[in-house]
């Protein structure tokens, strides 16, 4: 990649919530950003529209046409895409990069890698830190591999870039240790939350919640109403967050907890109406008490608020 000879044209697979949050942001630092909307729900289309991508037909044209691709999608599918733009990259003579963004394990940023070199593509490990709908100002880029210096050249103008390392892996490694803290303060929060609602406490443990630790609830302000959403994909990620720690000794005893807590959120109906409705913390909290809570609490705990006993 040669900004002095080309202008980069950056393939985006595919523009989901974060893909075209980020896309957004490199188109609007002048460079080219190619997308495909082929086989992808409507949502996903409206995304690229409004992100303001260029649309090509197929993952084949993007390929053929790009210097280097970066992949947004579910973790679970990542080396599926990896692998597809790996076989058509096989009978292209274009000299490719590829970039994984995703929330990876870093085993399986590895086996990306291992795949890529079969095609003769270089790979850079990365993921983004940071909520899709702030990535401009809080959002941030980590990324590691031999050629991690070259992204960070590339996108530095547009977002944030932090190179972790040399080594594939060591970007995922970090992005998942991160994560692991914000879901865990997610779960945390929510199964206490869910005690005070059926104890008929909600907004007094919530105004002690704002005035003894307005930080935590500031964080918790932008992280928790993106749940009834990503719920499952927060879930996925825990999951490979649990086998990347069992992989390496240790034991992912709080991690398996808040799986639970998070598996419980996705669940749950949310009717998000798309992506348009923005649900508060105390209607979650509600919701989900509504859904799942009362009768399993009752039953361990014999609490009963209404009872004359308590």
């Amino acid at each position: 990649m040669d900004n002095n000879t080309h202008r980069d044209t950056i393939g985006l697979l595919y523009p989901g919530e974060m893909g075209s949050s980020f896309g957004r942001l490199l188109s609007e630092h002048g460079l080219t950003v190619l997308t495909t909307t082929a086989n992808r729900s409507p949502r996903t289309q409206r995304l690229c529209h409004e992100a303001g991508l260029v649309v090509a037909g197929s993952v084949r044209e993007v390929v053929q046409q790009s210097d280097l691709i970066v992949s947004f999608i579910t973790p679970a599918a990542a080396y599926a895409l990896a692998a597809e733009v790996a076989d058509l990259a096989r009978r292209s003579f274009r000299t490719l990069l590829f970039m994984d963004a995703n929330s990876i394990s870093p085993e399986t940023a590895l086996s990306i890698d291992a795949l890529m070199r079969t095609a003769h593509v270089d790979f850079v490990d990365a993921a983004v830190h940071g909520l899709a709908s702030n990535l401009r100002q809080r959002g941030v880029l980590f990324t590691s591999g031999p050629r991690a210096a070259e992204v960070e050249h590339l996108f530095g103008s547009a977002v944030r870039v932090w190179i972790v390392g040399n080594r594939p892996g060591q970007a995922s490694a970090l992005k998942m240790a991160a994560a692991g803290i914000s879901k865990g303060i997610v779960g945390l929060f929510v199964e206490t939350m869910l005690l005070a609602c059926e104890m008929g406490l909600l907004e007094q443990i919530l105004d002690v919640c704002n005035d003894f630790y307005p930080g935590l609830m500031e964080a918790l302000e932008r992280l928790l109403p993106t749940y009834p959403q990503h719920a499952g994909r927060r879930l996925e990620e825990l999951r490979e967050l649990e086998s990347t720690m069992t992989a390496n000794g240790i034991r992912p005893n709080v991690v398996r907890g808040v799986r639970d807590v998070i598996s419980d959120l996705a669940a749950v109906g949310w009717h998000c109406d798309g992506d348009r409705r923005q649900w508060t913390i105390v209607q979650i909290i509600k919701e989900l008490h509504r859904h799942r809570i009362p009768a399993a609490v009752s039953a361990q705990t014999g609490w009963n608020r209404d009872s004359p006993h308590h």
